[in-house]
């Protein structure tokens, strides 16, 4: 008999399903079924996502007669929320080392606290150990999804005046034709937008994601709008290098970099691509470029025609180029007198060989003949090539220039040859 005490309550799928089971018998029976009979025809049939035996169904028709409703629910485990492999001392040194290292594999940090000796081996095995990373939401996805280890903003912000922080990233470009037979080239986009208006201070679409092509964007954009005083990035090989630091340090900017899994605080510019691709580069699909110079031509276009001076929903109908100069007192600009241009070369460092010359990006350049079998370090344009200087322990020692080996030949006489 139910259990008139039972006064109902919000059920589990699992207990309905069981719930549905002991109807059934209930109804087979009253029917005129015996039990047993009306018990073999629930178990030939599915309650929920699966079948179950006789003895289970009928065990439930005795505890819901007995019980009611809530007695078709489980039990919760006594240890429910304690991991029963693992001494609490394991547990917490776990946990510390997680929120230590969130973006590192709880494998890796199972088998380093086996050889700090807080674990033995195979003394716990890794499902106990995500679900000690779960209840304490330092899963993957919570980590991810910004629970548990929070790290970075954690408040809506923007910044009063313009070029008080700068935001910059990168995303896959459209892909651009080549000859036939060959494959497409797929292009990148980096860009910088100021946090205070969202003007896009520059952005640039490259056949690469490398250091230097950032570096030409950074400084296309400093020359334009001026020196931020902050610029803040991801932690991508782009933005953790020592030149760039080096260029920070120089302007006085303050490099920031977001901690891991807290990408989502460069929201506004996240929102800036999104832009991109649902507006400018769907224009392609109907007009389709063909090469980068057109694609950059047409970028920059809609960029200074349409999006820096179209009214932003979070600037209260303002456009980012009204907003900027609105709020643009105090603008630093590039110090009179920098050699701009030296401080974005690139750098690298060559071993001269015996014919005086050094090999750059596949190219072939001479330097002075004194400097044969010495290491140079070489600063030079990875774009343009006007500028290929050689250093000696921070000294000029001299420029080069492109190898041509047809030239050289004029001037090879009989005297190089021993007869």
């Amino acid at each position: 008999m139910q259990n008139e005490s039972d006064q109902g309550g919000w059920a589990s799928p699992k207990a309905l399903a069981r719930y549905d089971a002991v109807r059934f018998v209930e109804e087979a029976v009253k029917s005129g079924l015996p039990l047993s009979r009306a018990l073999d025809a629930a178990r030939e049939r599915p309650w929920g996502v699966r079948r179950y035996g006789a003895s289970t169904i009928e065990e439930w028709y005795y505890q819901y007669r007995e019980h009611g409703l809530s007695a078709l629910e489980d039990l919760p485990r006594k240890d429910k929320g304690h991991v029963r492999a693992l001494a609490p001392e394991a547990v917490d040194a776990f946990l510390a080392l997680r929120r230590a290292q969130p973006s590192v594999h709880a494998t890796t940090l199972l088998r380093q606290l086996v050889e700090q000796g807080v674990l033995a081996p195979r003394s716990v095995s890794m499902s106990t150990m995500y679900r000690a990373l779960a209840r304490e939401g330092l899963d993957r996805r919570s980590v991810r999804a910004g629970s548990g280890v929070l790290k970075g903003p954690t408040k809506a912000f923007e910044f009063s005046w313009a070029n008080q922080l700068w935001m910059t990233d990168g995303m896959w470009g459209p892909s651009l034709p080549v000859a036939p037979g060959g494959k497409p080239v797929r292009t990148h986009l980096l860009a910088l937008i100021d946090d205070c208006s969202r003007l896009c201070t520059h952005g640039q679409y490259y056949p690469a994601e490398r250091i230097e092509c950032f570096l030409d964007l950074f400084k296309q954009a400093l020359q334009a709008r001026g020196l931020p005083e902050k610029l803040y990035t991801d932690n991508g090989a782009l933005f953790v290098s020592e030149h760039l630091r080096t260029v920070c340090a120089n302007f006085g900017i303050r490099l920031i970099h977001a901690k891991p899994y807290a990408a989502w605080s460069k929201g506004k510019i996240e929102r800036f691509f999104l832009t991109v691709q649902s507006d400018f580069e769907q224009r392609l699909v109907f007009a389709p470029v063909a090469d980068l110079t057109e694609l950059n031509k047409r970028f920059w276009r809609w960029l200074e025609c349409e999006y820096n001076h179209r009214e932003h929903r979070a600037l209260e109908g303002a456009s980012p180029q009204q907003r900027f100069q609105e709020r643009s007192q105090g603008l630093r600009p590039i110090p009179a007198g920098m050699d701009v241009d030296g401080l974005f070369l690139l750098r690298t460092r060559r071993r001269v060989r015996r014919d005086a010359t050094i090999s750059i990006a596949g190219t072939l350049w001479e330097v002075p003949p004194a400097c044969r079998g010495r290491v140079l370090d070489v600063h030079y344009d990875p774009f343009r090539w006007t500028r290929v200087e050689l250093y000696v322990e921070g000294r000029k020692v001299g420029d080069a220039r492109r190898c041509d080996k047809n030239l050289n030949a004029h001037s090879f006489g009989l005297e190089n040859y021993d007869f």
